[in-house]
């Protein structure tokens, strides 16, 4: 499993006939969108997740090629906290395959020694068979978000009551805006099975949100140009914006433990 510390760091590199992109928020995207303009400004990224962890694993290993693989993806902007989210780097004709779990542990330390943007946990060998666990249960497992919510005109009390009183919530939603261009356009429905939210004062809020995979937490928060439905922004009553988005649990049985 791997942590997420940093909110400027994509998932995997994003290379386009060869030359790496630069990532775009969804405020920077809903903005070109409306304002009609061709490409939102965008900011770079030098590295991303799996640069970070494979590239000192790699230099043992030493893999022609890699592919990298998780249980989901969290955005460029959204901390993985917790546990951590499950991954597998499968290693393309490496010369090096015999390694204890002594050795695999010293390389999980050297990785986590190397950046403060990621964290290694539970790095193991796993057999190819075993991978299958990584997918499995994809529609029925959940994650676990916080989100720091912002209403600039102010909200009220009652209307956090609102959001408390709301269980498992059916939600249709269409592909966003923001990943139509890796993604097919279609309808998906999702459960929101858990809602608390927490206020801060007259404008903040935190949000506790435990939800069926694949839901797309950002969208359900401002409908997504009406594309999400609900929609926080529809219970509540105002505008809302997510500040900060954390990643806090991926309910999924495996890898197997390791002692740290």
């Amino acid at each position: 499993r791997y942590n997420k510390y940093s909110r400027e760091l994509p998932q995997t590199p994003w290379f386009v006939e060869g030359e790496r992109k630069q990532s775009t928020s969804v405020q920077e995207l809903l903005s070109a969108i409306l304002n009609n303009t061709i490409k939102a400004q965008e900011r770079k990224q030098s590295t991303s997740v799996q640069e970070l962890l494979s590239a000192i694993l790699n230099n043992t290993v030493k893999a022609q090629d890699l592919k990298f693989s998780s249980s989901g993806r969290e955005d460029v902007d959204v901390r993985c906290l917790g546990v951590g989210r499950p991954f597998v780097i499968e290693f393309i004709n490496p010369r090096h395959t015999l390694l204890t779990q002594t050795q695999v542990a010293v390389l999980q330390s050297a990785v986590n020694e190397s950046t403060h943007l990621v964290k290694l946990r539970h790095l193991q060998i796993v057999d190819k068979k075993d991978v299958k666990y990584l997918k499995e249960g994809e529609e029925e497992k959940t994650k676990t978000y916080c989100a720091l919510c912002l209403s600039t005109q102010g909200y009220n009390t009652a209307a956090l009551d609102k959001l408390n009183e709301l269980s498992e919530v059916s939600v249709e939603q269409k592909t966003p805006l923001r990943v139509l261009h890796r993604r097919p356009l279609a309808t998906r429905t999702r459960i929101v099975h858990t809602i608390t939210a927490v206020p801060i004062d007259l404008h903040y809020f935190k949000l506790y949100l435990t939800t069926q995979a694949g839901t797309y937490i950002k969208e359900f928060k401002h409908g997504d140009l009406g594309r999400t439905n609900p929609n926080l922004r529809q219970v509540i009553g105002v505008d809302l914006d997510i500040v900060a988005l954390d990643v806090e649990n991926v309910a999924l049985d495996w890898p197997p433990k390791c002692s740290e």
